[in-house]
């Protein structure tokens, strides 16, 4: 339960710093992993210490493809690594698929309260029609560095997805 307190408080600054200024400090993301690797160490030995690099490993893995095309920032896939740490790689997917649903809810109420139904539309079928016609990289419009871009602060998805799921799971990483 101490591990649970400690990365819900770590996903919960994390968040607000992404909200609030699209940006996640590395002393965040460090200081995560620095405990998590920590505590599974004291808790299960070099097994321990194994499982929890490889959360991290697997988190950035998962993440980093899309930070490549620029759709999303270093900080986002650092800190899902974090959280990887934390959860170890059993946990990783669910805990991945659960910040993309809450991340998804977050784009549909942006879209929404942008009036932004149509361009979204529009942009999704040039994505679909580039990848499908063979081109790889990132879109000339759609994408993080573009001031006029709809952009999700997806550690803040992170972060309630955390929530949610160690308050489901509360017993989980004790």
């Amino acid at each position: 339960m101490v591990l649970a307190v400690l990365i819900l408080s770590s996903a919960t600054v994390a968040g607000y710093f992404d909200w609030r200024w699209h940006r996640v400090p590395n002393w965040v993301t460090g200081l995560t992993v620095a405990v998590s690797l920590a505590w599974h160490t004291w808790a299960g030995g070099a097994t321990g210490l194994s499982s929890s690099a490889r959360g991290l490993l697997l988190g950035i893995a998962l993440l980093f493809p899309l930070f490549l095309l620029r759709g999303m920032g270093a900080g986002d896939v650092k800190f899902f690594g974090a959280l990887g740490s934390a959860v170890t790689p059993r946990h990783v997917l669910p805990l991945l698929t659960l910040s993309l649903l809450v991340g998804g809810l977050m784009a549909l109420w942006l879209v929404a309260s942008r009036r932004a139904a149509g361009e979204t539309s529009r942009n999704v079928v040039d994505i679909a029609r580039r990848v499908l016609g063979g081109a790889v990289g990132p879109h000339p419009v759609v994408h993080i560095d573009n001031p006029r871009a709809l952009v999700v602060p997806f550690t803040f998805a992170q972060a309630v997805a955390t929530w949610i799921f160690l308050v489901s799971h509360w017993g989980l990483l004790t």
